[in-house]
């Protein structure tokens, strides 16, 4: 019995270390799966912004089982969350100004605080090596007269990729078939294995095969082309750069946390993103850092939820979508 007494002082401390340890740490909310774009950025970033904020940082990729719902599971999740700075969401615009017009989420702009804007980049389209187009006029040319003619994947109905090639579409007059996946990592495993004719979604995922000689880019969703896909023509090569869609990565904390810790986090992801491992893989993934941070960042945020909320009311047909 006395030696019971005596460990159970040790006990305590060893469960207070413990409980200490177990918050000592930065939750980062993925809410696609694992392998594409998004994933890859944060990963990367959570590695290089550990040293700055003198945490480990654990990465934790949240859809349900039937998929993720447009990256708004995680979101959700995000913003139930203790609003302590440990719990963040990496995320891209789909799930904050996209999704909300398109999906019945259950969160508002209020209920996140933007922490900072890291990245633009365009989507890019894409196909396996035998499709009948090899450049961008050949692929608008086969889309426009070959109405419900192909299937393209992207990371749900009613997300950003999706209302991307609506947009193009309309401007086209046709159509295609939209199949949704979990993420760009299961689109472009579609795409290669004969399920779907055509990919949507970001660079990362899709470059070592346009390397290799497995798929080909016809073009991408920004005015201009990029770099890094010097075969892929930009919209504007297509008369069609008012129709330009850009993808966007950002991170967001729980209402509420404290504006200290919304300092901390600014200052150790900005110092993150100037690494040259967190530039190496943006420059190969044909992205640019562009960094927006508080108050700016809501403000763009804000902006861009209004604009999709009036492009999704004039693409609902389109898009295949009820209101709600």
């Amino acid at each position: 019995m006395r030696l019971l007494y005596r460990l159970m002082p040790a006990a305590v401390m060893l469960l207070a270390m413990t409980s200490a340890r177990a918050t000592d740490s930065v939750r980062l909310i993925i809410p696609t799966t694992a392998g594409g774009g998004t994933d890859g950025f944060f990963r990367i970033l959570a590695k290089e912004s550990e040293p700055y904020l003198g945490k480990p940082i654990t990465v934790i990729n949240m859809c349900s089982t039937t998929g993720c719902a447009g990256g708004t599971i995680g979101v959700s999740k995000l913003v139930q969350s203790e609003p302590d700075g440990n719990t963040l969401a990496g995320v891209w615009m789909g799930p904050l100004t996209v999704a909300p017009h398109t999906l019945p989420v259950a969160y508002l702009p209020s209920d996140y605080v933007p922490v900072m804007r890291l990245t633009s980049a365009p989507y890019a389209v894409c196909t396996k090596a035998d499709f009948p187009a090899d450049t961008g006029d050949q692929m608008i040319e086969l889309l426009r007269t070959n109405r419900d003619a192909y299937t393209y994947g992207t990371d749900g109905v009613g997300n950003s990729a999706h209302i991307a090639m609506a947009r193009i579409y309309k401007r086209l007059d046709t159509r295609q078939r939209d199949v949704p996946f979990k993420g760009a990592g299961e689109t472009l495993a579609a795409m290669l294995g004969g399920h779907i004719d055509i990919y949507v979604g970001s660079l990362p995922p899709v470059m070592e095969h346009v390397r290799t000689g497995r798929a080909k880019c016809q073009f991408v969703t920004s005015a201009d082309k990029v770099a890094q896909l010097p075969g892929a023509a930009g919209l504007r090569d297509l008369g069609l750069a008012d129709e330009e869609t850009l993808l966007w990565r950002g991170i967001i904390a729980p209402k509420g946390t404290p504006v200290e810790r919304l300092r901390e986090l600014e200052a150790g992801f900005e110092a993150a993103a100037g690494s040259p491992a967190v530039r190496a893989y943006a420059e190969g993934a044909g992205e640019q850092i562009v960094v927006y941070k508080g108050t700016e960042f809501r403000q763009r945020i804000d902006a861009e939820y209004e604009q999709f909320g009036r492009l999704v009311s004039a693409l609902r047909q389109q898009l295949d979508i009820d209101p709600h």
